[in-house]
């Protein structure tokens, strides 16, 4: 076979490729072309003729392609996926039955096509650290919510407050457990939708989900405030407007020491408009049961939790190319308590006087369109989202404000944010020698927030009360391009200019005292990303790269009226500072062993100046402080064979987080670190599979991982160590084209090792709070596919 020297899809080499079956004739052209090429959905191909002849590379491969069953699909410049042709759609004169066929063998990690960088491309030529699951692979490693795919990604923690409480942390940089003024440090998206600001993370069922994507670091230039951490993608299945889809499962699970629970869910696709349009619904009602005992209120496993939702949308063909999609998704989660422990009243025990009941009630709504504008690709997205989160805390053991003698005190929180969200972005074609993309970003978000203090008696009395209203407003312009240098070579500049306005208002009154505060600041910035990377093969990249992240700065209100908040000197400050972090990075991704074994690596430097972090007064009560500069240095890496029937993953994340520089004001050291980092995680996995009898197959799991020591706060008075402990599940699934029954063990070794959250605010300085991984878990679960 003639190797060419430089091969580019523009240009006309000569290529001599002998036929065969498709895939390794694919195999072939792509080590001879120097392109990508995703052909694991060949299986229901017929074999090439093969090649010889000159052309492009495009025109070389639409050639391979002739009659075998298959087309072409273009991702970026040297990058192609081949994928099954479709079918006619002329309407068959007798009834047909459709026979399904049995899903095949995991798919390796860099076979996924991200769509995280707004621009669909393999993963193993992206230049960034992401990571992929896609929905087989979470099926089968038991991945049902963030909680369960920080198990499996060591880069990724999530506090472990309770069910729609909790904040995603990703590489090493958090800013500690609490969720208060400040925004989130990682951008979630459903789709094309962002899905929180400064709420915590909505904790959405991962049902019908087509794939999860992890891209760590700063996306500023992409994304904005917001996503100083990086951003978690959650891609759904689409509308399918070729052929009628449903299906239901249900599944019921023993928790030891605790209360069952069970889950229902079923999804169901209809085409519509003979062909044009479809509709897509999932509908799940879950129930996890609760493990933790209150003895002094004489309550067993406290911390029920109950979460009903619904995802549906639609999508249709408008014509001239272009395609409309609208939906909506909706999910009510209500906890009956927290969970976290006392040890002084036993390892899944705790004394409180009121209970701590909990609602996370998250709407989502988005209409868009998508299409061509000559050989420019146009998608605009205009959404809503409202979050209404209420919480309950026991104050008695503090209050900030005494009641009556022996009145229990509890502390009331409610928080509504409600945002409106327009995306637009325009991107080149894929045949251009220079790909771009810019677009215009604009939000507006209320938030309400009160606070209420209560003496809990007959009737119960109002101690303190806070009714604060906030704004912001969000403006931007983004964009970036990608330049093909030759020999391999390529360069990424994009960036990202903002105008934010922060806007807030409060009137807080106690005991006949009464205060009102109002004030705004503005942010105008630019966030800048460059991006270098060489593929001195089709089958390796390696990378480097420099991104900045930004967060808006805001203000700190008073539940109790005339507390001081200080110009110099002391905290909390009255106005809190926007915090930024440059993250410095440099990888590598290769395939070998002819595409069975994946390896990715990253080595990365995060400078974060400023830090914003939400902590507790003495009374209790959450203030937004500057704490000083903080970096972080790390390495992390991940591997993937597969061969055949067997799959096996490994990654880790080794870092060191330091509070380089502490704010005088503020009780912190530098010894402590960041909060809630442990310097060391991993994860190892392995998935088999095999046919059975007929269509049934058998597919096994294993799955172990390790979170290290931890901070919980960067204060030097409430900073216990947490982490060290290890995780595990083991799952068996056998399955067939229509049926499937699994059998799962969650926490298979029953550790009871104390995750990162912070448990009650109140009673934090006066004893130490635990808050145990859930205890051994067995689930068995039935799914029929019509």
């Amino acid at each position: 076979m003639l190797t060419p020297a430089v091969a580019r899809a523009e240009t006309q080499t000569v290529f001599a490729i002998p036929p065969g079956p498709l895939r390794q004739v694919a195999t072939a052209f792509a080590l001879q072309a120097r392109v990508s090429i995703d052909a694991s959905a060949t299986q229901g191909c017929g074999p090439s003729r093969g090649f010889s002849g000159r052309g492009s590379s495009e025109a070389v491969l639409r050639a391979l392609l002739r009659d075998t069953g298959c087309e072409l699909r273009r991702i970026d410049a040297r990058a192609y996926q081949i994928v099954p042709a479709p079918k006619p759609t002329a309407k068959p004169l007798a009834p047909v039955v459709q026979v399904r066929e049995v899903e095949p063998p995991l798919a390796p990690l860099s076979e996924l096509v991200v769509v995280a960088t707004r621009r669909p491309t393999l993963a193993d030529r992206l230049a960034y650290s992401v990571s992929v699951l896609d929905e087989r692979a979470a099926a089968a490693q038991g991945v049902r919510d963030t909680n369960d795919l920080a198990a499996v990604m060591p880069v990724m923690t999530v506090t472990n407050l309770g069910p729609g409480r909790d904040k995603v942390i990703l590489r090493g940089l958090s800013d500690g457990p609490l969720t208060g003024q400040t925004q989130s440090m990682v951008g979630i998206h459903l789709d094309d939708v962002r899905l929180t600001y400064n709420a915590p993370n909505p904790d959405l069922l991962m049902l019908d989900i087509a794939q999860v994507e992890v891209l760590r670091g700063p996306q500023g230039a992409l994304y904005g405030a917001g996503s100083l951490g990086g951003v978690l993608q959650f891609t759904t299945h689409r509308p399918d407007p070729t052929a009628f889809d449903a299906w239901a499962a249900a599944s019921v699970s023993s928790l030891r020491g605790g209360e069952p629970g069970g889950q229902v869910s079923g999804m169901i696709n209809l085409p519509l408009l003979d062909g044009r349009a479809a509709m897509r619904l999932v509908a799940y009602a879950d129930r996890q049961g609760g493990y933790i005992d209150d003895p002094g209120q004489g309550r067993d496993d406290v911390n029920r939790t109950r979460r009903l939702g619904v995802r549906a949308a639609f999508r249709a063909q408008l014509g001239g190319g272009w395609t409309g999609d609208m939906g909506f998704a909706t999910q009510a989660i209500a906890s009956d308590d927290t969970q976290y422990a006392m040890p002084a009243d036993g390892s899944f025990a705790r004394r409180n006087q009121v209970a701590e009941p909990h609602d996370n009630d998250f709407l989502e709504g988005h209409l868009g369109a998508s299409g061509l504008i000559g050989t420019v690709k146009a998608k605009v997205t205009v959404a809503w989202v409202g979050h209404d989160i209420a919480s309950r805390y026991d104050a008695s053991a503090a209050p900030p404000v005494a009641g009556p003698a022996g009145a229990a005190i509890a502390f009331d929180d409610d928080n509504h944010v409600g945002a409106t969200i327009i995306d637009a972005s325009l991107s080149s074609d894929d045949r251009a020698r220079i790909q771009w993309q810019v677009g215009a970003f604009l939000a507006r978000t209320r938030q309400r927030r009160d606070g209420d203090l209560l003496a809990i008696t007959s009737p119960n009395i109002l101690l303190a009360t806070e009714h604060r209203r906030d704004i912001l407003e969000e403006a931007a312009l983004f964009g970036e391009a990608i330049g093909d240098l030759g020999r391999g070579w390529s360069v990424t500049l994009g960036g990202r200019l903002f105008s934010i306005r922060s806007q807030a208002s409060s009137k807080a009154s106690s005991l006949g005292a009464t205060t009102a505060f109002r004030d705004s600041q503005d942010y105008v910035g630019f966030a800048p990303k460059a991006v270098l990377s060489f593929q001195p093969t089709s089958k390796t990249l390696v990378y480097v790269q420099a991104t900045e992240g930004y967060r808006a700065g805001g203000f700190n209100t008073a539940l109790i009226p005339n507390q001081p908040f200080l110009t110099t000197g002391g905290e909390p400050q009255r106005a809190y500072d926007g915090d930024d972090l440059w993250s410095f990075e440099a990888g590598a991704k290769t395939s070998l062993m002819e595409g069975r074994l994946r390896l990715r690596g990253a080595v990365f430097l995060a400078l974060w100046k400023a830090i914003q972090s939400d902590q507790l007064l003495p009374s209790g009560l959450a203030y937004t402080a500057n704490l000083g500069d903080g970096r972080n240095i790390g390495l992390e890496g991940e591997a993937t064979y597969v061969a055949g029937p067997l799959r096996l993953d490994a990654s880790f994340l080794v870092n060191t987080p330091e509070l380089e520089t502490v704010n005088p004001a503020f009780p912190g050291r530098k010894d402590l670190g960041l909060a809630g980092v442990p310097k060391q995680a991993f994860a190892l996995g392995a998935s088999y599979e095999r046919p059975l009898i007929g269509d049934w197959r058998l597919g096994t799991d294993a799955r172990v991982s390790y979170v290290g020591r931890s901070r919980l706060s960067f204060d030097a008075t409430t900073a216990p160590t947490m982490g060290d402990y290890v995780t595990a599940r083991a799952a068996v699934r056998v399955q067939s084209e229509r049926l499937s029954v699994g059998l799962a063990v969650d926490n298979l070794f029953d550790g009871h090792g104390d995750t990162f959250a912070y448990g009650n605010p109140f009673s934090l300085r006066l004893g130490r709070q635990t808050t145990p991984q859930r205890p051994r878990t067995v689930s068995l679960e039935l799914k029929a596919h019509y």
